[in-house]
């Protein structure tokens, strides 16, 4: 092999991942659970789920920007309303945070909820005496990064309490995988106001290519965030989108507030429809390549009527196929949330999980659905059971000199290969792994788009509501809409934007029932419930971060003067 193609090679497959589509799959848990959506949702619960699901992300900041405030130059004693709009926006979005975590590991409960506000609210004291006693001591308002400052106090007091009240040696390395997760989370926003800074500083000409890499952002992001979250195969797609897209569009949006030319509006469409094209190509590569997977398997997957989701849910329910599943390094079969750990389809399967037990698993993260944190006592729906039916340890190769019989079959297995049933199970494995890694690129476009449709018509909203309040003089995006008109052509560009990604969301929809047999729109409605506390815990939580970012009393100047020093 010549030595340019080595290293070309894996820069080539790095590229395509940081670019391309993130890999990922469903475990057949969440397909089990998809299937039940889809059969025992109404299209009228899926049009609710659709349309309400935004609806507290507006509320909650409606509800915030309300609070009148006073000029900064007042100083720390005149600022009484400033800290208790940050006291909520702080509460709101550790209870965000929290509630995300705690229910990545446990079911929620009464007592989970009680933990949940008191940590909420205990953090949220912190981060305003830390800033009060920093404004006091030094004598400075407003306090250089406010959102920023207390983050120390709040992490030495975080990480008190859940060594107190939420970590178990069972759930420590998890918690902590969900910690640098939570935390990936709130990094982007000391990007992406940088580049706001620039953009809204430098001339339309230097607007124009600026813009080109507001996408080269996107990717960044997500690969980063996709990095930390991919241990968590159910929710890496819902996670990436949720916050990495999120950022992307509200600050996409910003800067096309603040843009001195129609030519930068032309570059985000242009970029637009060519990811629209790319997703098309990837639904229909995904399409052919399940077609091509079912023409070779030796066994036919079901019913020619079936579609794919439900073919490939009855094969992976096979016990040869669902132990080649679980044997993963993370299980394939069961899930690690705790939303798609039902009763029925746990106890369904209990042979499957005590048998595992005595065969060799080559997997270092089980999902241990016995394991409660001290929050909640009664978390799984299996946890009274009385013996743990999943392994806790890697288990070895190694057989004992006594299993004279499994010893021949082990050497026969090396020295002939695999007999028909097993070829024959891991054809049906790969079936339904290529089906289960469709839906996840199809989740992954679906919620993309919807997040789009999402935050282009709530920015307009936002700004109309901002520029008919007293608050708006202390946001700098706000310098350039000066005038109702300035409001309304800026609301018909998002309009346009939105329309545009409409169209956009139909193609899709049409492509995945047309292609794939399964519709669009339910598994849209599918992810947007089953996940709803991490969805809309991000809906809420970003743009709160986010919109507010800008404003004077948060002390964030330094970052906007790049305007005026160009």
């Amino acid at each position: 092999m010549h030595p340019v193609y080595r290293v070309f090679k894996p820069v080539a497959q790095w590229l395509q991942v940081f670019a391309g589509r993130l890999p990922g799959e469903y475990t057949v848990a969440k397909l089990d659970a998809f299937d039940c959506f889809r059969l025992q949702t109404s299209p009228w619960q899926v049009t609710g789920i659709l349309l309400l699901t935004p609806m507290g992300c507006l509320v909650a900041n409606v509800l915030i920007e309300s609070i009148p405030l006073s000029d900064p130059a007042t100083g720390f004693y005149g600022s009484l309303h400033f800290q208790a709009r940050n006291f909520l926006v702080a509460t709101t979005v550790m209870t965000t945070l929290i509630t995300t975590k705690v229910s990545c590991v446990s079911h929620l409960t009464p007592r989970s909820w009680r933990f949940i506000c008191g940590m909420s609210l205990t953090l949220a004291g912190v981060a305003i005496a830390t800033n009060a006693v920093i404004s006091i001591a030094v004598g400075i308002f407003p306090v250089p990064f406010t959102q920023f400052a207390p983050t120390g106090p709040m992490a030495v007091i975080g990480g008190l309490i859940n060594q107190r009240f939420l970590e178990t040696p069972e759930n420590r390395v998890r918690l902590q995988r969900l910690d640098r997760w939570l935390a990936m989370d709130l990094a982007p926003i000391l990007i992406y106001p940088i580049f706001t800074a620039v953009f809204m500083a430098v001339q339309s000409t230097q607007q124009l290519w600026l813009s080109l890499l507001l996408p080269v952002l996107k990717f960044l992001l997500r690969y980063l965030l996709w990095l930390v979250v991919r241990g968590e195969i159910d929710l890496v797609g819902a996670a990436t989108c949720s916050v990495g897209h999120l950022y992307h569009i509200l600050f996409t949006v910003m800067c096309l507030q603040n843009a001195k030319s129609w030519k930068t509006y032309a570059v985000v469409i242009a970029v637009n429809t060519i990811q629209m094209l790319l997703n098309c190509r990837g639904i229909l590569q995904d399409s052919d390549e399940i077609r091509r997977t079912a023409e070779q398997l030796t066994e036919s997957p079901g019913d020619d009527h079936e579609d794919a989701v439900t073919s490939a849910l009855t094969i992976a329910q096979q016990e040869n196929v669902a132990k080649l599943l679980h044997r993963k390094r993370f299980s394939r079969f069961f899930s690690l949330f705790p939303g798609y750990q039902h009763a029925d389809y746990v106890s369904k399967h209990q042979k499957l999980l005590r048998r595992s037990s005595s065969v060799n698993l080559r997997h270092s993260s089980v999902p241990n659905v016995m394991t409660n944190s001290k929050v909640d006592g009664a978390v799984a729906p299996i946890s009274k059971m009385s013996t743990p039916i999943l392994p806790t340890k890697r288990l070895s190769w190694k057989i004992s000199s006594d299993s004279f019989t499994t010893e021949i079959l082990v050497a026969s297995f090396a020295k002939r290969g695999e007999d028909t049933r097993q070829v024959c199970a891991r054809e049906q494995e790969a079936y339904v792994r290529q089906v289960t890694s469709a839906l996840h690129q199809t989740e992954i476009v679906l919620l993309r788009s919807y997040i789009t449709i999402f935050a282009l018509p709530f920015y307009g909203l936002y700004q109309a509501l901002l520029f008919s309040l007293p608050n708006r003089r202390y946001f700098v995006t706000m310098a350039t809409t000066t005038t109702f008109d300035a409001v309304a052509g800026m609301i018909f560009h998002m309009l346009v934007l939105c329309g545009l990604e409409l169209l956009f969301l139909v193609v899709y929809v049409t492509l995945i029932s047309h292609r794939l047999g399964f519709s669009g729109l339910h598994q849209l409605a599918f992810v947007l419930w089953s996940q709803r506390i991490l969805i809309q815990g991000k809906f809420i939580m970003l743009p709160i971060m986010i919109l507010g970012f800008p404003l004077e009393h948060f002390g964030n100047g330094s970052i906007f003067k790049i305007k005026g020093a160009t």
